[in-house]
């Protein structure tokens, strides 16, 4: 018995995807199901800092950091990366996940919980250097892959200082904070990796990418992490669909019925689509003083973010299993079930703004908590120990 389980162990440490993603989904029910209560105040705790910075570095950097651990240095054509060192990562983000916990009735946990998040980007930013300095294939998206990761870190250390107690007015910290971790670093990473993945995945061989693209991408994010003023906003934020639709008609994906390919192509239509529904729901926000309780972000961030990481966790868990790259009924209800997820969350936003939340918002919580339970129910046993479907 002791060595069945220590073999399972051995297989379950044996590839950075599987410790992580599972440290991710199991934050993603945790984060999602406590962040129920705290909205309705029945902690003494900052709901909105419990959420963003929950879903930011705990539950979407878990899956970013089981994907590139793979995946980078594939990328690099450099040798897989030591399992001492991505296991010292996870096992900084495992302390994180538990010091944030017990910030619900420790609040000082909470500066242990971004120093262990520090520690796991500083540790993941020299090893992807190391890495980058070394590689002889062309790097431009590993260049872009680690400037996302360090500005994550800095968003990581904005909230470290916004969470500091003093008498002034922290809430610009706060708004820059989130919108680094937001734009800068999960969107803008999201957005490297799936132009690299999703036309090679696609077959897309006549495709030549712009080469201004990641740039101008950057740019605009920057220019919308400090921007507060909402037209000014729907302005960057109809350039940024503009960018991308015209990048996604230059590509030309086929139509196809293969769940694990219109996923992934979904996701990307969904970021042009977001920032241009973004777009006009800020327009309403100027000039009808309308308050979208953070839309156009969930837009983005269930949309692209989360219809992405769907797809691309299915795909990586089922390929590097041993198992057919194939999706089965079930399968094809979870990726449909993403897009339940977010118009639960625009019914939400539309029901708070005629002054009705409840239970609108409890349900919006409970369809992305069925979303990932239902994934993990699926796909938990292969991701885990690799069992064969």
């Amino acid at each position: 018995m002791h060595l069945a389980h220590q073999k399972r162990l051995n297989y379950f440490l044996s590839q950075p995807h599987q410790p992580f993603f599972t440290l991710g989904v199991a934050n993603a029910i945790i984060f999602m199901a406590l962040f129920i209560p705290l909205y309705r105040g029945s902690f003494h705790y900052e709901a909105k800092l419990f959420h963003a910075y929950s879903m930011i570095f705990l539950v979407f950097t878990n899956f970013f950091f089981g994907f590139l651990y793979t995946t980078f240095p594939r990328f690099s054509g450099t040798p897989p990366i030591q399992a001492r060192r991505y296991l010292m990562v996870f096992l900084l983000q495992l302390l994180a996940t538990i010091s944030f916990l017990t910030s619900l009735a420790f609040s000082p946990a909470l500066y242990g919980a971004t120093l262990f998040v520090a520690a796991a980007f500083a540790m993941t930013l020299r090893t992807f250097y190391d890495i980058y300095r070394t590689c002889q294939l062309p790097k431009r998206d590993q260049y872009w892959i680690i400037v996302a990761l360090g500005l994550g870190a800095i968003s990581n250390l904005l909230f470290l200082f916004y969470a500091i107690p003093c008498s002034c007015d922290k809430s610009i910290v706060y708004e820059v904070a989130k919108n680094f971790g937001i734009y800068l670093y999960l969107l803008f990473l999201a957005f490297v990796v799936a132009f690299r993945m999703v036309p090679f995945f696609s077959h897309i061989m006549e495709w030549e990418r712009n080469r201004w693209f990641h740039l101008l991408f950057f740019l605009l994010m920057v220019a919308r992490s400090f921007t507060t003023w909402s037209a000014m906003l729907a302005l960057i934020d109809l350039f940024a669909a503009l960018l991308i639709l015209r990048e996604l008609l230059a590509i030309r994906f086929p139509r196809t019925g293969e769940p694990l390919l219109w996923i992934l192509h979904l996701a990307l239509y969904w970021l042009a689509l977001g920032f241009f529904l973004a777009s006009i729901i800020e327009f309403f926000e100027a000039f009808f003083h309308w308050y979208s309780f953070a839309l156009p972000l969930h837009l983005l961030a269930l949309g692209f973010l989360t219809t992405m990481l769907i797809g691309f966790g299915t795909r990586v868990v089922l390929g590097h299993s041993g198992n057919q790259l194939r999706v089965d009924r079930g399968g094809l209800l979870i990726f449909h079930f993403t897009q339940v997820v977010i118009i639960g969350r625009i019914l939400f936003s539309l029901a708070a703004s005629w002054g009705k939340p409840f239970p609108a918002f409890d349900i919006s919580a409970t369809l992305w908590i069925l979303l990932f339970g239902a994934w993990f129910i699926k796909y938990g046993a292969i991701l885990a120990i690799g069992r064969r479907v």
